[in-house]
Protein backbone atom coordinates (compact mmCIF):
# COMPACT_ATOMS: atom_id res chain seq x y z
CA UNK A 1 0.00 0.00 0.00
CA UNK A 2 1.46 3.38 -0.93
CA UNK A 3 1.78 6.32 1.45
CA UNK A 4 -1.11 8.19 -0.15
CA UNK A 5 -3.55 5.35 0.45
CA UNK A 6 -2.35 4.91 4.04
CA UNK A 7 -2.83 8.62 4.67
CA UNK A 8 -6.30 8.52 3.12
CA UNK A 9 -7.31 5.59 5.30
CA UNK A 10 -5.95 7.29 8.43
CA UNK A 11 -7.78 10.54 7.65
CA UNK A 12 -11.00 8.63 7.04
CA UNK A 13 -10.59 6.85 10.39
CA UNK A 14 -10.05 10.15 12.22
CA UNK A 15 -13.06 11.75 10.55
CA UNK A 16 -15.23 8.77 11.45
CA UNK A 17 -14.02 8.92 15.06
CA UNK A 18 -14.96 12.59 15.45
CA UNK A 19 -18.49 12.69 16.77
CA UNK A 20 -20.36 15.90 17.58
CA UNK A 21 -20.00 15.17 21.30
CA UNK A 22 -16.25 14.61 21.03
CA UNK A 23 -15.89 17.79 19.03
CA UNK A 24 -17.86 19.72 21.67
CA UNK A 25 -15.60 18.30 24.40
CA UNK A 26 -12.54 19.40 22.46
CA UNK A 27 -13.89 22.92 21.90
CA UNK A 28 -14.89 23.05 25.59
CA UNK A 29 -11.27 22.29 26.54
CA UNK A 30 -10.01 25.07 24.28
CA UNK A 31 -12.57 27.55 25.63
CA UNK A 32 -11.75 26.57 29.22
CA UNK A 33 -8.08 27.24 28.48
CA UNK A 34 -8.82 30.68 27.00
CA UNK A 35 -11.24 31.56 29.83
CA UNK A 36 -8.68 30.58 32.47
CA UNK A 37 -5.99 32.71 30.86
CA UNK A 38 -8.40 35.65 30.59
CA UNK A 39 -9.55 35.46 34.20
CA UNK A 40 -6.04 34.92 35.58
CA UNK A 41 -4.53 37.91 33.79
CA UNK A 42 -4.52 41.40 35.26
CA UNK A 43 -5.58 42.81 31.90
CA UNK A 44 -9.26 43.79 32.08
CA UNK A 45 -9.51 43.79 28.28
CA UNK A 46 -9.46 39.98 28.44
CA UNK A 47 -12.47 39.95 30.74
CA UNK A 48 -14.46 42.42 28.66
CA UNK A 49 -13.60 41.02 25.22
CA UNK A 50 -12.55 37.38 25.37
CA UNK A 51 -15.01 36.08 27.93
CA UNK A 52 -18.09 37.36 26.05
CA UNK A 53 -16.74 35.82 22.85
CA UNK A 54 -16.29 32.50 24.65
CA UNK A 55 -19.84 32.72 25.99
CA UNK A 56 -21.13 33.49 22.49
CA UNK A 57 -19.33 30.47 21.04
CA UNK A 58 -20.70 28.27 23.83
CA UNK A 59 -24.28 29.44 23.34
CA UNK A 60 -24.15 29.35 19.54
CA UNK A 61 -22.83 25.80 19.38
CA UNK A 62 -24.50 24.55 22.58
CA UNK A 63 -21.22 23.80 24.34
CA UNK A 64 -21.85 23.67 28.09
CA UNK A 65 -19.28 25.02 30.53
CA UNK A 66 -19.07 22.39 33.21
CA UNK A 67 -16.85 24.56 35.39
CA UNK A 68 -18.90 27.75 34.93
CA UNK A 69 -18.75 28.54 38.66
CA UNK A 70 -15.07 29.41 38.27
CA UNK A 71 -15.86 32.68 36.43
Amino acid sequence: MDKGKVLSVLIEMVINAITPDRLKEFVDMILDFVENIATDSSNKFDDSALLPICRLIRSTFDIPDNDEDDY
